[in-house]
């Protein structure tokens, strides 16, 4: 029989991609990547790592929700 997924773990993992994004976009680490002698894609590949690892935990869940 397979257990079905706790809840409140789908939780902590959004809670922990929602404070990674924040942490990236809304603190003084702005000052990191956006200096002038980082390359103009930077920002994109922030991105692209916080909707990734949004999709990634979207696919893990879906998988234990047999």
């Amino acid at each position: 029989m397979v257990r079905s997924p706790d809840p409140i773990r789908r939780i902590e993992w959004t809670l922990l991609v929602t404070a990674l994004a924040l942490l990236l976009f809304a603190t003084p680490m702005i000052y990191w990547w956006a200096q002038d002698d980082n390359p103009w894609y930077l920002v994109y590949v922030l991105w692209l790592v916080i909707i990734g690892l949004t999709a990634w935990l979207q696919i893990r869940q879906k998988r234990h929700d047999l």
